[in-house]
């Protein structure tokens, strides 16, 4: 009887959680049909965002839609109105152009913004709806105010003033004619690119222009390949995780997540045969690799504002703050690591995330500088890290303190190398550290 009894219980809620998940599919369909038929023309494809503040679907056309636009974004940013007082709608769509419809719906307490843009003699485009919450959509009712109401005017002007930065977003990125990197400096300004699209919550964008930064395994960053997969996790989208982490184990032959605790339950099996071969301290090793993604990420992220936006002192002087704050707590963090671990062994961590250590040293002051030079003497002499990061170290501490430099890494004030040690020798020292011959050296 009292199995009798269980299975009563878990039937009527099977049926239960089915009567929800039919509701909520009636009530999408509703909001669907009830917005597509206050559009003033019609679209042969549409696709929801999964997540995001609005209600939000991109939409698309085999052919050209001419239907009147109300407004007309311009690439500068400024609206031009259209068919105020004389000034008629544009005849035909250009393509640097964006077309905006907005229409309001008492009935439904709703606002709809549609944006189109002309993509190869076609439209293509987003809806944002701006719904009030209304019993008929409850999922759906973002706003607890009424959209619709002449009283909340501005309000709701602030918003679609909002979207209007979207947009132009949207069209500085499908304008871009974005490729596969061909150097690093090209890989980096994509990852940037696609952080701040992802940070505007434009995820289909992010995501195409992340698949191209990654495109070319010459020049991947390999921990941005899991910040990624998280990234791509947070939004729902499994499959773009998924390829991330794919490409990362690929990239490296000694990756591999915790088996137990990865949600990447595909790759469980890869992860358990390189956690038996490897044996790595995970936590330090993501620590490490977390610190050196910092460090390169934010410093890069200033030189490059810098070099492109020389006139925007105020910008390129917050990423300069913000480069100095990542290397203070950088530093921090490594001083606790050497204090608790010593220097991280290659074979508890990996080549790449122990060389986080020597990168954040090339960035402290002389006083760290001189004290963590003896550790990295020790490390080089261990195999734990290449002799080129103890030459690059030498070489910044002897410029600091005044002397000549052996390996000539360093460069001055000017942009001119600093003075060498022994002109007629340094690309023998440079050598047998692994770096490369130095060109019209001075005897």
């Amino acid at each position: 009887m009292k199995n009798d009894s269980t299975i009563l219980i878990l039937l009527v809620l099977a049926l239960t959680l089915v009567g929800c998940k039919t509701n909520h599919i009636a009530e999408q369909q509703r909001f669907e049909r009830s917005v597509l038929k206050e559009l003033p023309f019609s679209v042969d494809s549409i696709s929801w965002f999964a997540s995001g503040d609005l209600p939000t679907f991109r939409f698309a056309n085999a052919n050209y839609v001419n239907a009147s636009p109300d407004a007309e974004i311009r690439p500068d940013g400024d609206y031009w109105i259209c068919n105020m007082f004389d000034a008629g709608p544009p005849a035909h769509q250009a393509e640097e152009n964006i077309w905006r419809n907005v229409l309001v719906s008492h009935k439904n307490q709703r606002v709809v913004c549609i944006d189109r843009y002309l993509r190869q003699g076609r439209t293509v485009g987003y809806c944002y709806v701006l719904q009030s919450e209304r019993k008929e959509y409850p999922t759906y009712g973002t706003f607890h105010w009424d959209v619709s109401d002449s009283r909340n005017i501005e309000m709701v002007g602030e918003m679609l003033n909002d979207l209007k930065e979207l947009a132009l977003k949207r069209r500085r990125r499908t304008k871009a004619n974005l490729a596969s990197p061909a150097s690093q400096d090209e890989y980096w300004k994509m990852i940037f690119h696609a952080d701040s699209l992802f940070d505007a919550r434009l995820y289909d964008e992010a995501c195409q222009v992340y698949a191209l930064a990654f495109s070319d395994d010459r020049y991947i960053l390999p921990s941005q390949l899991s910040t990624t997969a998280n990234k791509m996790s947070s939004i729902g989208n499994s499959q773009a995780a998924l390829t991330c982490m794919r490409c990362r184990l690929a990239l490296e032959k000694d990756f591999y997540e915790d088996p137990l605790t990865s949600p990447y339950e595909e790759l469980s099996d890869s992860f358990e045969v390189r956690s038996r071969q490897w044996h790595y301290d995970l936590e330090l090793k993501n620590t490490l690799e977390s610190i050196f993604e910092r460090d390169q990420y934010d410093r890069l992220l200033w030189s490059q504002a810098v070099k492109n936006n020389p006139g925007d002192t105020e910008r390129n002087e917050r990423l300069a703050r913000r480069a100095l704050m990542t290397d203070s707590l950088n530093l921090v963090l490594v001083g606790d690591i050497l204090s608790q671990y010593g220097f991280p062994r290659k074979e508890s961590v990996g080549d790449f995330a122990n060389q986080a250590v020597c990168l954040v040293f090339q960035h402290a002051n002389l006083d760290y500088q001189k004290r963590f030079l003896p550790q990295l003497e020790a490390a080089v002499s261990r195999g734990d890290i290449a002799p080129v990061f103890l030459a690059l170290l030498r070489d910044r501490i002897d410029v600091r303190e005044g002397r000549p430099q052996r390996y000539g890494t360093q460069i001055d004030d000017k942009g001119n190398l600093a003075p060498l040690l022994d002109a007629s020798r340094v690309n023998q020292w440079r050598q047998e550290v692994g770096l490369p011959a130095l060109e019209q050296v001075g005897e």
